[in-house]
């Protein structure tokens, strides 16, 4: 018994030791776990969260976000959520629909109160809970007269807390109790005053730093650096002469627009870069500062100046840097910068959002596909919110970065769908239901079609169906819109592609009465090109298909054909599969 007790206790010591090594293994040898290289090639719904009310109008106050929390503007409340998990954490009523600010800072929601007695109040909230914090009037002007105004004053929602400008002076709050932390001396005194500005100033800031821009008309400009801690100068730049100077601050990075030219420095003052054009910077990791400059993406060492590239990368759309990864805001015909909801364009052919990723190297992905359509709104911490809108309501979903492995049938820039999931666009319609339409019907699928963002398909993907007599009335085309992973994602993005806000004063679309006859089909109209000419259209959700409808002039007849051929590719969806 002692003998085979002594056995076993070896074979438990041995295998106690493998475990050993292989965690050292594991723990010591990067290349054994090694995390995926190159930027992410994937989005995956983390969360969604549908609120009432439309707030993708750009003259509604637009939400705001951070890593603790996503602000919600509905009505005359806010609604805040958890961006980790799409949870809400708390109410907020007694907000002014016509508020001009609403943000987040140091950890507390602000925000701007106009109607209190026609002086800006400045009240802050914990996001948690909803309670209100503490609440501060503006102070009247630098000449003593007036209540005050928050809102051309500005209140600038950094990181560590608010910055306010009262009077002769800036002013940084403790975000939770409101009170002032520290203040600088503003020299707002012009011997040739602004004919439009009453404040010489511009602020922003940056992780540890709060910029003063000075600017007086025909003076040379100044930017001063003051720590954030404590308010002390940290240093100061005489920028020179210029009609338009802007200031723009990200974290380790900031950028000086005077009149054409672009200046980039770090955040303890030194200039790398110095040059025509226009520009903006991005942020600073790794001891290198990025930058997008003339839509090109370029990286400099901060030490040296000198690009960290050996060739700038070009830019799709805006982009923003966060958590060492640069995300752009791609120029789709699925997505939207800003707070505009659905721009001119053949709403048929519209597919979902995407976005594109470049990793500290400058490696880019393919144009990754949202499961919806909408608007960037921004990252928190890893996730990607995007904001659109439905029938009724304001979706947001926060979409998870991730990696999978390349996969020629599986292309990233088509959204999880290989090629050979994409039909033919001509054989969508059946025979029999042409007949019934008129009996001399053919189909004309185009060619160029064949190619879904840069990826070939097996078949092209419009096709536009017309009679042999050659009655423009009579003629109407089918796209397939996208080829989504599954059903689900086929209906959560067809939901929030069909125009419910378009708003003519902002150079939209008009609606004409949506309509939705049966599940997973919407007739609706809407104005297109320089005639701004009402088009009938639909979209359908046929599967894990989504398709668009269009014919011609927004007349009975031919909102009559566009329901007619709607109705069968939805009748015909769940045969698809």
């Amino acid at each position: 018994m002692a003998r085979r007790s002594s056995r076993t206790d070896l074979r438990a010591a041995g295998a106690g030791l493998l475990v050993v090594v292989l965690l050292m293994l594991l723990i010591g040898d990067g290349k054994t776990v090694a995390k995926p290289s190159g930027p992410p090639n994937t989005l995956e719904v983390a969360w969604s969260y549908v609120t009432t009310g439309r707030a993708l109008d750009a003259r509604d106050v637009p939400p705001a976000l951070d890593d603790e929390a996503l602000a919600v503007p509905v009505g005359r409340s806010v609604r805040v959520l958890d961006p980790r998990s799409g949870r809400l954490l708390s109410t907020v009523n007694g907000f002014a629909e016509d508020s001009p600010d609403l943000g987040l800072s140091g950890g507390v929601l602000l925000l701007v109160d106009t109607q209190d007695h026609f002086k800006d109040t400045l009240r802050a909230y914990d996001p948690a809970t909803g309670r209100e914090l503490w609440h501060r009037r503006a102070a009247p002007g630098p000449d003593g007269k007036g209540a005050g105004d928050f809102a051309v004053g500005g209140v600038l929602m950094a990181d560590w807390g608010p910055v306010v400008m009262e009077s002769d002076r800036a002013l940084a709050l403790d975000p939770r109790t409101g009170a002032a932390r520290w203040d600088v001396r503003l020299d707002t005194h012009c011997a040739t005053p602004h004919p439009y500005l009453d404040d010489p100033y511009q602020i922003a800031a940056t992780s540890t730093r709060l910029l003063l821009l000075r600017h007086c008309t025909d003076e040379a400009a100044q930017l001063q650096a003051v720590d954030e801690s404590d308010g002390r100068p940290a240093w100061r730049k005489r920028l020179g002469r210029g009609e338009l100077i802007h200031v723009s601050a990200v974290d380790g990075a900031l950028g000086v627009r005077m009149d054409d030219e672009f200046r980039l420095l770090t955040e303890s003052g030194e200039e790398i870069l110095r040059q025509a054009g226009s520009g903006y910077p991005l942020g600073e990791e790794q001891g290198v500062v990025y930058a997008g400059i003339d839509q090109k993406l370029r990286a400099f060492r901060a030490d040296t100046g000198k690009p960290a590239w050996n060739r700038a990368r070009p830019l799709n759309g805006i982009p923003f840097m966060k958590d060492g990864l640069i995300v752009e805001d791609t120029n789709t015909d699925g997505s939207y910068s800003g707070d505009v909801r659905w721009s001119v364009g053949d709403a048929a052919g519209q597919g979902p959002g995407a976005s594109t990723f470049v990793d500290l190297d400058g490696r880019r992905t393919a144009s990754v596909p949202w499961p919806v359509a909408g608007t960037l709104l921004g990252a928190s911490g890893e996730l990607l919110v995007v904001r659109s809108e439905e029938a009724k309501g304001t979706r947001f979903t926060g979409l998870r970065p991730g990696h999978r492995a390349k996969d020629a049938a599986r292309p990233v820039a088509l959204g999880g769908s290989g090629p050979r999931h994409w039909p033919d666009a001509c054989g969508l319609v059946d025979a029999g239901l042409l007949s019934e339409l008129a009996p001399d019907y053919f189909a004309l699928p185009e060619k160029q079609s064949r190619t879904m963002r840069g990826v070939r398909l097996p078949h092209p993907s419009v096709c536009r169906f017309a009679t042999e007599s050659g009655d423009d009335s009579d003629v109407f085309s089918v796209t397939v819109r996208w080829a989504a992973p599954d059903a689900t994602a086929a209906r959560t993005y067809a939901a929030s592609a069909v125009p419910w806000g378009c708003a003519p004063s902002l150079g939209g679309c008009v609606t004409a009465e949506i309509e939705k006859p049966r599940s997973g089909a919407w007739l609706y109209t809407y104005r297109t090109g320089l005639e701004s000419r009402p088009v009938a259209h639909a979209t359908v959700v046929s599967g894990r298909y989504v398709l668009g409808v269009a014919a011609g002039e927004d007349e009975p007849a031919h909102q009559a054909l566009v329901r007619r051929v709607a109705l069968h590719l939805s009748e015909r969806g769940g045969r698809r599969e």
